[in-house]
């Protein structure tokens, strides 16, 4: 709550602190958009989901072929049994912030690439939850996935039931799927149970 609270509050200051500064950064490069079966493709939004899809790529090769990206999953699993082989807990919590941190640079750039700036975290923070549940928590495939389910989900909530339904139900259809998925698999689609012994 803390975060939402201070995301609205910097969505509120930062107009008024960076009133003369453009809301969109363009891309070094701007070639013409892409006709692909007579539909106008986005040249911005192709690099910048080729960069991410890179990302995604990168990120997932070093959870699973690396040390260090084993302790972290190791950590999040269990953090005692992870100090008792010998990892350093802190050490490795550091370079899970630092992760994050060029992660989330790299997002925000991306973003502003394809979309511009004018974006609330509260916005993306209510956006993200129903994916990564459905998805499931510890699986990045999953959440791959769930996006574009979400998406398409949206897209055709947008397009057949708000004319019928009233505008406004294809931004809350995500949560009935999610609902759904919380009473049938809590784990979500990709996600593993939670085993534990007594």
């Amino acid at each position: 709550m803390v975060t939402l609270g201070l995301g609205a509050v910097l969505r509120g200051a930062i107009p008024l602190v960076f009133g003369g500064i453009p809301g969109a950064v363009p891309l070094p490069i701007s070639p013409a958009p892409l006709v692909v079966y007579g539909v106008l493709v986005s040249t911005e939004k192709l690099v910048t989901a080729a960069i991410a899809t890179a990302a995604i790529a990168a990120l997932t090769w070093f959870f699973r072929r690396t040390r260090t990206g084993l302790a972290l999953k190791a950590i999040a699993d269990d953090q005692q049994a992870a100090m008792a082989m010998g990892i350093d807990v802190h050490r490795h919590f550091s370079i899970a912030w630092a992760i994050m941190g060029v992660l989330s640079v790299v997002a925000g750039t991306l973003w502003t690439f394809a979309f511009g700036g004018g974006f609330g975290v509260v916005l993306i923070g209510l956006k993200v939850f129903p994916i990564v549940i459905i998805g499931g928590l510890d699986s990045i495939a999953g959440a791959l996935v769930s996006a574009m389910a979400i998406g398409m989900l949206e897209s055709l909530a947008a397009g057949y039931l708000d004319p019928v339904a009233g505008a406004g139900l294809s931004s809350i259809s995500p949560y009935f799927v999610l609902l759904a998925m919380l009473s049938v698999r809590p784990h979500g689609m990709f996600g593993r149970p939670a085993v534990e012994r007594v």
